[in-house]
C-alpha cells in the first residue's frame, strides 16, 4: 500500500497537481489570499467581504473537487477498505450456514463499519495529509493561514464523500444477505458511520502534526488498527469476565453505537467537541515543511 501511494503521490506532483494553480491556495506567496495584499478588503457595503466569501467557497469546490477524482483514480483504497471487508463479510456469514436474519444485520456488520471508517480516516485523511507534507506538495502550494484553511477543508470534505462512497458500496453489497435495502436503516448507519469516522479522524488529525516520517505514520496506523482488532477479536471470542479488555477500543465502542446501544446524539455532541478540537490542533501546529527537510 505504501508503494501504492508513493506512486500516487508523485503523479499528484507531476500530474494532477499541475491543476493545482497557486491561486487556488491564495496566489503566489499568499499575496492573493482573503486578508492578504492585494486580497479582498471589505468595502461599507459589505460587498468586499462578501466577494471574498463567495470566491472562498468557489475554490473549496475545486480542490474538494480535484482531491476526490484523485482518491478515485486510485483502486487500492477502493479494494482494502471496501472490497475486503465485503469478502470476509460474506466468508463468515456463509460459514455459519445460515442467512443473516434482518434484525441482526446491524449487529453484525457493525464492526465492518467501524474497521472501513477507522480506515477511510486514518489512512484516507490523515495519512494522505503526512504523505502530501512528506512529498513537498504542501511545502509547494500552502503559503499562509488562509492557504491552510483552505486546503484543510477541501482535503476533509473530499475524504469525508469518500468515505461515504465505502459505506454505501459496502451495504448494497452486503444488505441483500439480510433481507431488503432499508432507507431508515441506511440513514441510521450512515449517520453513526460518519460519527465514527470522525472520531477517528480526531486522532488521525493528531498524527499529523507529529515529527514522523511518511513510512513511519504507515507503520503506526497500521499496529494501531492491528491492536484494536486483536482486542477486538479476543473481546467477542472470550467470557464476559473478559470485556473490560476492549472497553476502551475505538473498534468496540464504534460497533456499540452503531448497534444503538450508544445514543447517537450523545456520542455526535462528544465527537464534534474533539474533532474540532484536534482541527484546531492540526491547524495551529501543521507542519508545513517536510520532516527530511533542513529547514
Amino acid at each position: 500500500m505504501t508503494t501504492t501511494f508513493g506512486t500516487t503521490l508523485l503523479k499528484l506532483k507531476t500530474g494532477v497537481a499541475n491543476h493545482f494553480d497557486p491561486e487556488l491556495f491564495g496566489g503566489s506567496g499568499g499575496a492573493g489570499g482573503c486578508g492578504g495584499s492585494g486580497g479582498c478588503s471589505g468595502g461599507s457595503d459589505g460587498s468586499g467581504g462578501s466577494g471574498c466569501f463567495k470566491r472562498s467557497h468557489i475554490k473549496i469546490y475545486t480542490i474538494t473537487k480535484l482531491f476526490i477524482i484523485e482518491q478515485l483514480r486510485e483502486p487500492t483504497a477502493l479494494l482494502w477498505t471496501t472490497l475486503s471487508p465485503c469478502a470476509l463479510f460474506y466468508f463468515m456469514a456463509s460459514s455459519k450456514h445460515a442467512q443473516l436474519a434482518p434484525p441482526d444485520y446491524t449487529s453484525s456488520a457493525s464492526w465492518f463499519y467501524a474497521y472501513i471508517a477507522c480506515s477511510s480516516a486514518l489512512f484516507g485523511l490523515s495519512y494522505y495529509l503526512i504523505g502530501r507534507r512528506e512529498s513537498g506538495f504542501i511545502r509547494s502550494f500552502i503559503y499562509n493561514e488562509s492557504a491552510l484553511r483552505l486546503f484543510l477543508t477541501s482535503h476533509i470534505l473530499s475524504n469525508s464523500c469518500i468515505s461515504a462512497i465505502h459505506f454505501s458500496i459496502f451495504y448494497l453489497i452486503t444488505k441483500p444477505m439480510a433481507g431488503a435495502y432499508s432507507i431508515t436503516e441506511y440513514t441510521f448507519l450512515l449517520t453513526g458511520f460518519y460519527i465514527s469516522y470522525l472520531g477517528f479522524a480526531s486522532i488521525g488529525l493528531i498524527f499529523t502534526i507529529l515529527p514522523i516520517k511518511f513510512s513511519t505514520a504507515g507503520t503506526l496506523f497500521s499496529i494501531f488498527s492491528f491492536a484494536m482488532l486483536v482486542l477486538g477479536f479476543i473481546s467477542a471470542s472470550a467470557t464476559e469476565s473478559s470485556t473490560p479488555l476492549s472497553r476502551y477500543n475505538p473498534l468496540a465502542l464504534i460497533a456499540a453505537l452503531l448497534s444503538g446501544d450508544i445514543p447517537l446524539l450523545t456520542a455526535a455532541v462528544a465527537v464534534a467537541a474533539s474533532f474540532l478540537f484536534s482541527l484546531y490542533l492540526a491547524k495551529r501546529y501543521f507542519r508545513i515543511q517536510p520532516v527530511w527537510s533542513r529547514y
